[in-house]
């Protein structure tokens, strides 16, 4: 066990293309061309840990550390990813204790006051092995509560309806988007840092689509195509879907909707950033406006992930007629490492798919 180095590029990426979520459509996040082309993202510092056996990488575990909104004051959180191991090849116990155990030494030394994480609810494997650690000599997994990903189809769109893709002045969507950021959970602050990490990584100003009421911002959201440094490759398909996929899609075509991908194919998937809604009928301008910037991107998806709680999900799946996909965000505490004395309010989760 130790950390990951350059020069293990290529076994990283190997690891994560063959490790596919389980589910009825079954997914890899992959990082191609280089493993290393998605570090930083929204000013992240970020470590990597795996595991050798006989000279190849069969598991491995990542922690990124950023500055996120908790209880409406912005602290340093590691957000824990990309842990996979090879089915072939189960990981020893004190493997698994070791690595984890690093990820957390890493993360404080670069300034982590605590830490989260979020796990597919039919991933039974990892919540099976990780919400009993504790027992394991694993830090402890505490729920903090539910989310729900709407992955919505990118459709043809007539007119604008009074939204806006053109440019608008940094400080003042930087301002619309910090307002909104702070009265929510796990949101990015709108910081000048912040808004030059995301440029690293191709997100400008000219990426959000506002709406403007009487001269101002009421709504506004980024898009985010993260094709060229992470892809979310669609490994299989199983159950009723497998054999309906080929009519489904011929319907879908028909009505000028993207077809259902198959087993191989990158998603064509743009990530949705720092949503932020006035009032939820300003989704009805926002909407057509975000679809018109993902087609303009070539995209065919848009990605979108709330807490189940949020009033916006009602509006968003008639809107959208997305296809959900349900995580649960736990907090993770170690023993001996640092932990909030205050517990979490009952702000909403809305943490940004883009750095999930």
């Amino acid at each position: 066990m130790r950390l990951a180095l350059p020069s293990d590029d290529v076994g990283l990426r190997q690891l994560l293309r063959r490790s596919a979520i389980p589910g009825a459509v079954r997914v890899a996040f992959t990082r191609e061309p280089a493993y290393d082309a998605g570090a930083g993202v929204a000013g992240a510092d970020d470590v990597t840990v795996l595991h050798e056996h006989d000279g190849h990488i069969d598991a491995m575990g990542r922690c990124s550390v950023r500055d996120l909104y908790r209880n409406g004051a912005v602290r340093r959180i590691g957000y824990l990813a990309e842990l996979r191991a090879a089915a072939a090849a189960p990981l020893p116990r004190t493997a698994l204790r070791e690595g984890y155990a690093r990820l957390a030494d890493w993360s404080t030394r670069r300034g982590a006051e605590g830490f989260v994480t979020s796990i597919a609810d039919d991933n039974v494997r990892a919540r099976r092995v990780l919400e009993r650690g504790g027992r394991l000599g694993l830090p402890a997994y505490r729920p903090l509560g539910a989310l729900v990903t709407f992955l919505a189809p990118v459709l043809p769109v007539a007119g604008d309806r009074g939204a806006r893709g053109a440019p608008v002045p940094p400080e003042e969507l930087g301002a619309f988007l910090h307002r909104h950021a702070c009265r929510a959970q796990l949101t990015l602050p709108w910081t000048d840092r912040c808004w030059r990490a995301l440029a690293v990584h191709g997100v400008t100003s000219r990426d959000f689509a506002v709406v403007r009421r009487d001269g101002r911002i009421v709504a506004a959201a980024g898009v985010w195509d993260q094709r060229a440094f992470r892809q979310t490759v669609i490994d299989g398909v199983s159950g009723p879907l497998r054999l309906m996929r080929p009519a489904i899609n011929v319907a879908r075509r028909l009505r000028g909707w993207p077809p259902l991908p198959g087993p191989g194919e990158v998603l064509a998937q743009g990530a949705l950033l720092a949503v932020s809604v006035d009032e939820a009928r300003d989704w009805l301008a926002l909407w057509p406006a975000l679809q018109a910037l993902a087609a303009a991107r070539g995209l065919s998806w848009l990605s979108l992930s709330l807490d189940r709680r949020d009033p916006w999900c009602g509006i968003l799946r008639a809107l959208t007629r997305p296809r959900e996909y349900f995580t649960t965000v736990y907090e993770v505490r170690w023993p001996h490492q640092p932990a909030w004395s205050e517990p979490w309010d009952d702000r909403l989760l809305r943490p940004d798919v883009g750095w999930l």
